[in-house]
């Protein structure tokens, strides 16, 4: 099923034109304390379209003028946090395809350069340098990493409960 919702910009004014600030008031005094409220709230709001949808909806970072503010709104199919990694990893795993990653390979574990094992978690595409994030096997911490990082890539999956908890 295609996800009917796509990335877009949402973008609040607070101008005198703007007949519910001529009903209400003044409107919304923008500020840092009031645009994290109104995160708070949004996210009340978009639950039960998260639920009702089966998707996971995100509001981005805030930029904010006197008189308006603007974020953008990703929506992921999937609920469940591991369900949305792997769709986010099987969408942007085309970039890696040199590296011998492709679609079905998250959490898929590789020996790197320094000799330890990795699962790969996913992709950073605006990090040129450190593009990919892992997780070490060995304890369970996340890292980031070069393309030259990951050395070999293994026929195994990391699976959460085999960490050490030493």
């Amino acid at each position: 099923m295609a996800p009917f919702f796509r990335e877009y910009k949402v973008s609040v004014q607070n101008t005198k034109d703007n007949c519910l600030s001529r009903i209400r008031g003044v409107g919304m005094e923008i500020n840092n304390n009031n645009l994290k409220a109104f995160r708070k709230d949004f996210d009340n709001a978009v639950r039960s379209l998260q639920d009702k949808y089966g998707v996971t909806i995100s509001l981005g970072g805030i930029t904010y003028e006197d008189e308006r503010f603007s974020a953008k709104m990703t929506v992921i199919n999937g609920i469940d946090p591991e369900q949305v990694a792997r769709n986010q990893f099987d969408a942007e795993v085309w970039r890696y395809e040199h590296l011998g990653l492709q679609k079905g390979m998250y959490n898929r574990i590789f020996l790197a350069e320094d000799g330890k094992r990795y699962a790969v978690q996913g992709f950073n595409p605006k990090a040129r340098k450190w593009p990919i994030t892992a997780k070490s096997v060995s304890d369970g911490e996340p890292r980031i990493c070069n393309e030259r990082f990951t050395k070999k890539i293994l026929n195994e999956y990391y699976v959460e409960s085999f960490v050490s908890s030493e």
